[in-house]
């Protein structure tokens, strides 16, 4: 049986704007995590957060599709903390925009979610509820003539900790 998770919104933002929150590096580092994604097809990027217990921190994914400002579709697997343990599966998030009357209808559709247990993918649904629900319209309140301005998400509200973050990802 296949798990998955899907989140819906509706944004009061043009989809160009939404779109810009979804493949700015700078806009993803605030409601999301540090990161040095490009929109290109075959990208591969990290998204990283400080490692806490049995995680790791590190995200591995890779850009499949990006048609912009409609979709966009990439794997995502979490790192092991030991670098030989065997990785699971890649899971495949798909972002999917569409116009509607007053903004953009968001839809976040997230697979390959077998092999987690039911407390892990229920904090994910959790987790997602509150990035695309609470953190993404921040972010773009601060896109202003298609640039995206740090700052929409102050760092000590962000969901992340910043010890120990790479210099090549964007914070």
């Amino acid at each position: 049986m296949s798990k998955s998770l899907r989140r819906e919104v509706v944004l009061p933002f043009p989809q160009e704007d939404v779109w810009l929150a979804l493949t700015t590096p700078e806009a993803i580092a605030e409601w999301l995590m540090p990161n040095n994604f490009k929109p290109e097809v075959g990208h591969e990027f990290r998204l990283q957060v400080d490692g806490v217990w049995k995680f790791s921190g590190i995200n591995e994914c890779k850009v499949l599709e990006c048609d912009p400002p409609n979709r966009l579709v990439y794997t995502w697997v979490v790192a092991p903390v030991d670098p030989d343990a065997p990785r699971h599966e890649p899971m495949t998030l798909t972002w999917t925009l569409s116009p509607v009357e007053g903004g953009t209808k968001l839809v976040l559709e997230q697979t390959g979610l077998e092999h987690l247990g039911w407390f892990t993918r229920f904090s994910m649904a959790m987790g997602w509820g509150r990035y695309i629900k609470r953190l993404l319209p921040m972010v773009l309140t601060n896109i202003k003539d298609g640039q995206f301005q740090r700052g929409a998400v102050p760092r000590r509200k962000r969901c992340y900790g910043m010890k120990r973050i790479p210099d090549d990802l964007v914070k």
